[in-house]
């Protein structure tokens, strides 16, 4: 499972960094939790989703990151069948680091042989980044 763990984080970064939604939503099961330390956010829409990838997008160009590295930290498995998959984010611009490395950690569900995560957590968040502030 650790080279299944790998490829989500190759296919999570990657999204990110084309604005590629449907690679980002393959790897995601609805409802979708983002908690971070300001917010808990539930997604359960495909607008949901496509809205608040849009603002990470707004953060990715904010910050002129041209390259994320996620490295895996480790991979647990549950009872449930679920999965606990931890690992550390880098986000760099022009080969430079932009801001300090941040560990998070996935829940994820095995869908037809691939990990897709139902849940994130992690400290940072699109707003801690650019200030956006999503209106209700």
């Amino acid at each position: 499972m650790d080279a299944e763990f790998r490829e989500l984080l190759s296919d999570i970064s990657q999204s990110f960094l084309d604005g590629n939604l449907a690679l980002w939503r393959s790897r995601l099961v609805l409802p979708f939790s983002l908690i971070t330390k300001s917010e808990h956010v539930t997604l359960e829409t495909e607008e949901a989703i496509a809205e608040n990838f849009e603002l990470y997008l707004k953060a990715r160009d904010a910050m002129c990151v041209d390259f994320v590295d996620r490295t895996p930290i480790s991979l647990e498995p549950c009872p449930d069948g679920t999965w606990h998959g931890t690992f550390q984010t880098r986000l760099l611009g022009n080969e430079t680091l932009i801001t300090p490395p941040y560990t998070g950690t996935a829940l994820m569900m095995v869908i037809e042989d691939r990990f897709r995560m139902s849940s994130v957590l992690n400290a940072r968040g699109h707003k801690e980044w650019t200030d956006v502030i999503k209106s209700e």
